[in-house]
Formats: C-alpha cells, sequence, structure tokens
C-alpha cells in the first residue's frame, strides 16, 4: 500500500486543509456501543472529519450517525489498533490534512475534552496525546522508551510529514501478517507504541501530552512509580487532573485483576465526574451488560 504525500505542501494554505480523526473501534458484537457514539459525538467538535475504522462485523446500526462529519469503514482485523489506521491512513490524501488523530476505544470517555483541546492549541506542538509513559516492555529494541501513549495521539502538519517517512520504512507487513497473537503485539508495542515516537523525536519535532506521568507521580510523591502505567494504577487522581476518560478494559475485562476496590467503584467515578447532561446512565448500564456478554 502506498502512502501519498505531495512534495508542495508548502503552497497549500491551511484554511483550504482539513483535520481528520481515525477512530479505531473494535468488538465482537454487533452494534457500535454508546460510549463509542458519546466519545466521537465529542469529537466533532474538534475535527472536520471523523471515520470510524471498526472490525468487519455485521452491524445494526450502521446509519445511526447523522453528522455528515461521520463515515465508516470496515477493516481486517490484524495488527491491532496499529493495522486498523494503517489500513485507512494509505489510502488517503495526507496532503489535504493539516491534522490527523489517532484514537482509539480503550477508554470510556465520560466528559468533555474542550480544556485539552485547549491546552493543545496553546502549546504550538508537533504532535500530543493524553497520556505519556517510560514502560520500558522486556522485548523493547529501544534504549530511550519515552513515548506518547497510542490511544490518542494527534499529529500537525510536521508530525504528518515525519509519519509518512516512518511509515514507509517500518516493516508494516512484518507486523500485520504476524500469526502468533502475543509476538504481533509486541511488534505493534515496540514499532508503533514506542517507536513511532522515538522516531519523531529523533527529528527534532516538538511532542508532549497533556499529562506528564514523571510530573505527575512527583507530585503524589510516588516518584519510584513513574515507569507504571499511569491509566490502570491512577484513573481517578487522572480524572482530577483533567483527563475525562477510564480504560474500558478495568469494567469489562473479567480476566484482568481489576484495581477497583469494590463493584460500584467505577460507577461512582462515573456518577461523580461524568458530563451530566450525557446519558451517563445508559453508558453504565451499558458497560454491565458488555462485562457479562449480554450485548449482541
Amino acid at each position: 500500500m502506498k502512502i501519498r504525500f505531495e512534495n508542495h505542501l508548502s503552497m497549500v494554505i491551511r484554511n483550504e486543509m482539513k483535520s481528520l480523526c481515525i477512530f479505531i473501534h473494535y468488538s465482537k458484537f454487533h452494534t457500535i456501543p454508546l460510549y463509542v457514539k458519546l466519545f466521537v459525538s465529542e469529537l466533532e467538535n474538534y475535527f472536520d472529519e471523523i471515520v470510524i475504522v471498526y472490525n468487519e462485523r455485521q452491524l445494526n446500526d450502521n446509519n445511526q450517525f447523522r453528522s455528515s462529519k461521520v463515515t465508516t469503514f470496515a477493516s481486517k482485523n490484524d495488527g491491532y489498533d496499529f493495522g486498523h489506521f494503517y489500513r485507512y491512513y494509505s489510502q488517503i490524501d495526507t496532503s489535504c490534512y493539516y491534522q490527523i488523530a489517532c484514537i482509539n476505544d480503550s477508554n470510556i470517555l465520560i466528559n468533555r475534552l474542550d480544556h485539552v483541546f485547549k491546552w493543545a492549541n496553546d502549546s504550538s506542538l508537533d504532535f500530543w496525546g493524553l497520556l505519556d509513559s517510560h514502560e520500558k516492555p522486556w522485548f523493547s529494541t529501544h534504549q530511550n522508551n519515552y513515548h506518547i501513549q497510542s490511544h490518542f495521539l494527534v499529529f500537525n502538519r510536521k508530525a504528518i510529514e515525519e509519519l509518512n517517512n516512518y511509515l514507509g520504512q517500518v516493516e508494516i507487513e512484518k507486523i500485520i501478517e504476524e500469526k502468533d497473537p502475543k509476538q504481533q503485539r509486541r511488534l505493534v508495542i515496540d514499532r508503533w507504541e514506542i517507536g513511532l515516537s522515538n522516531y519523531l523525536f529523533s527529528k527534532g519535532l516538538n511532542g508532549k501530552s497533556y499529562i506528564c506521568s514523571e510530573a505527575f507521580f512527583i507530585n503524589k510523591g510516588k516518584y519510584r512509580h513513574y515507569r507504571a502505567n499511569i491509566g490502570y494504577k491512577y484513573y481517578k487522581e487522572l480524572i482530577e487532573a483533567g483527563v475525562p476518560v477510564i480504560k474500558k478494559k478495568l469494567i469489562v475485562d473479567s480476566g484482568r485483576k481489576s484495581i477497583f476496590r469494590t463493584k460500584a467503584c467505577w460507577e461512582d467515578v462515573i456518577r461523580t465526574y461524568g458530563n451530566h447532561d450525557w446519558d451517563i446512565n445508559g453508558v453504565i448500564n451499558e458497560l454491565k451488560k458488555m462485562k457479562h456478554g449480554s450485548i449482541r
């Protein structure tokens, strides 16, 4: 697959370009969940175009997005989020966009993102995200493992150029065609999650996350934990700090050891910090059904 990228970008006026959000959605059910619809509805406030790239399956409500901004794109379920993103991204003319985001549905959005986007717009960044990480998985091939977490990444013009260059040299087919799911996941984390940030920083690009994990842990007096996965371990503190999301796995994945102290804890957090103008009760009820596998 060839990525089309024009050399005359400097001649294109930004006002004639658009912003695009590629929203990655995976589910085994035949509907698009309410929490995804609320997330996408909120993102409509910040992007000119949104495409929901979903794993190939029969959808009962494929046309329920009434906004002209939102379209859907079915994708083969290989390569994890990276594979879905690349499969759509490789088909577009990136010279048409001044901003492209890669956001996935691993988070449950419970409130507005306006303050996050205001911070990003005021910061003059080349690329940015919600959270960063210093985690070093045992299989990492990098000396410096600092990266912006890939569940919410926004690339501005310079970063789009370098993203194209990076995708032109990374072994994409090796990643997507890997048959062992565990090895494929490791490749995605190493080459996409960590490798992309490494590459962009090496090109002198300015990238930041809304929450700096190292500063966060210092402020909490927990500096020795700064390599921990902040999104899983300190979900409530992050919400209080302005990141209005909760990891979906913490709620619906029965195979993961939950960090919630009581079954009602995640509900209390969503009810307390969720946007009361949204259908928060609907989201809570939906998550309960997802946890017990009763959504079809």
